[in-house]
């Protein structure tokens, strides 16, 4: 019952889960969609602070006006996001909570350089003046995109359905920022009435080339809507509009711009020609938002109806397995419940279980003597198991130890250290490796014999351990050359960490079993890990640098390469 129990809450809580991500994916959506037209609102303005910069001083009443609009359109669409940001308590909405903030904040100072520039006469108006307020209103966006691009995450990680949808609606609405970036390039000639300079002709082929781009993303990434009518005709006005008529205006004063600056036609009189015909890329998005909205909220319709029959069928389970069960208990198993328990008990191993004498020669009887046997055949089973464990671990540990110095042997250290290097790479973190040689062994070896060379080695091995952190990997490497493996270490601190090894092995006199005392010096090549090489390139980087040290006199400590 327990059993059946677990699964039906298992399959209930997936149901809810799958519930409550399509109920959280619908909200998402609509807060991409905010987020959207708060960064659509925020472009539109450009529109209006663009006419007013490069306007007439008689026109500037009349342009002042649409440009209040405008801003009290910006700021309630602001306002409206943050509310209903703020109104979820989901903690994942705060850096989009930031951002938004951040406009907010950052909007007062780029409208006063706009209020400013439209106070001056035309003929005083700068050009690099007013190209730095057209920036100003430009550089608000980039917060935009980013509160959209974690807010679509968002959505996606409830609902993956969403994927090709909001990445249609994101692909739009850069669409339509960068059509409103190039449009807002030629303010500052339109106003001063001058050529293009060269990084204006720069930035806007930069312009045209990411709109060129965005349009046929829109090919490649919405192949899932090639069949919804109302997608492609909002895609077909797109390209009869905007790239139709509105994309040509601007290549006509690109050609202008090139030649000699004489655009006949003032900021305001290029926003009413230039930005109706990007209402078309609005269009598009806002059906995209439609579809998807409409779909998420089936999914989450059909989720809400699964949940149910769900609930419903598990609960009618559950009664069904309930009379089913006291049946069954009542009519079957309660003469030998206690047998049950204990086998049971002695299933899993429990040996403290007490069990009970037979008095009847039944078959009752019968079980409980064969449980007697099964119990010691039980504490049989378990002594052997334990004495197999400590075999097996006494094994290991003699398969990866050197006999002699009792470290790491040269199998063992290949196969804790790949395991370094994996994740050294893997992560990005650092990694060295020191390869050091006792010199002068074979003499030690002639003049005092293997007894001594042996005693040499197992006291080198103590003094270099004392020097090692506990992560550092030290293996007898053959003979009497040791290796060792630094994780977390870059190529310096390897270098210190060999001159600390050779200075203390070079300042002890090491006593033999004979009581002589014996000096020693070592020789350390040192390699670190730059890349994607595997562990015998950088041991034969150290092996290089250890001849180098060999050769060089040894006693000293030579870094790879």
């Amino acid at each position: 019952m327990l059993i059946f129990l677990a699964l039906t809450a298992r399959i209930v809580s997936s149901e809810w889960g799958e519930y409550r991500r399509g109920a959280r994916s619908v909200e998402t959506v609509r807060l991409v969609q905010l987020t959207m037209i708060a960064m659509e609102k925020t472009s539109i303005e450009r529109g209006p602070s663009n006419g007013l910069m490069g306007g007439e001083s008689a026109d500037l009443p009349q342009l002042s006006k649409k440009l209040q609009a405008a801003r009290e359109q910006t700021d309630e669409s602001i306002i409206t996001l943050l509310d209903a940001l703020r109104a979820d308590a989901d903690v994942r909405y705060a850096p989009v909570i930031r951002k938004i903030e951040y406009v907010k904040g950052a909007l007062e100072p780029a409208r006063l350089d706009v209020d400013r520039q439209a106070g001056l006469p035309r003929s005083q108006r700068s050009s690099d003046d007013v190209s730095a307020a057209v920036n100003g209103m430009i550089n608000l966006i980039p917060p935009f995109v980013t509160a959209v691009a974690d807010l679509t995450s968002i959505a996606i990680q409830s609902d993956p359905e969403l994927l090709d949808g909001l990445t249609g609606m994101r692909v739009a609405s850069s669409l339509r920022e960068y059509a409103g970036q190039v449009g807002s390039k030629f303010t500052a000639p339109v106003v001063t009435q001058r050529p293009l300079t060269k990084d204006e002709v720069i930035e806007i082929g930069k312009l045209y080339g990411r709109i060129e781009q965005l349009r046929s993303l829109l090919n490649i990434q919405m192949r899932a809507y090639r069949n919804n009518a109302a997608y492609n005709a909002a895609l077909s006005e797109l390209d009869a509009q905007y790239f139709g008529k509105g994309l040509p205006i601007l290549g006509e004063l690109l050609q202008v711009g090139l030649i000699s600056g004489g655009y006949e036609l003032t900021t305001a009189e290029l926003a009413a020609r230039y930005v109706p015909p990007m209402a078309s890329i609005l269009r598009l998005r806002d059906v995209i938002l439609a579809d998807l909205v409409h779909d998420a909220e089936i999914r989450n319709h059909q989720a809400r109806n699964y949940l149910i029959a769900t609930i419903a069928m598990a609960i009618a389970a559950f009664v069904f397995f309930f009379v089913l069960m006291y049946l069954v208990r009542q009519r079957v198993l309660a003469p030998i419940l206690r047998a049950t328990r204990l086998v049971t008990g002695l299933a899993v191993d429990n040996l403290d279980v007490k069990i009970p004498e037979a008095r009847y020669q039944d078959e009752i009887g019968d079980m409980l003597r064969a449980l007697h046997v099964l119990k010691a055949r039980s504490h049989e089973r378990l002594e052997l198991a334990s004495e197999r464990e400590t075999l097996i671990q006494q094994l290991q540990v003699s398969s990866n130890t050197d006999f002699l110095t009792g470290v790491l042997n040269r199998r063992a250290f290949f196969a804790h250290s790949e395991q370094q290097l994996a994740v050294a790479q893997r992560y990005k973190r650092n990694l060295a490796l020191i390869l050091l040689d006792i010199d002068h062994f074979k003499r030690i070896n002639d003049n005092h014999g293997h007894l001594a060379g042996d005693s040499i080695l197992r006291n080198a091995v103590q003094l270099i351990a004392q020097l090692l952190r506990k992560v550092d990997i030290l293996a007898r490497y053959g003979g009497e050359e040791f290796i060792i493996l630094l994780p977390e270490a870059d190529l310096e601190q390897a270098l210190i960490v060999a001159e600390k090894l050779r200075a203390t092995l070079a300042g002890h006199a090491i006593a033999t079993d004979d009581g002589s005392q014996i000096s020693i010096t070592a020789s350390f090549g040192v390699s670190a890990l730059a890349g994607e090489e595997n562990l015998d390139h950088m041991i034969r980087l150290a092996d290089e640098a250890l001849y180098v040290a060999k050769n060089g006199g040894r006693n000293r400590v030579v870094r790879a390469g």
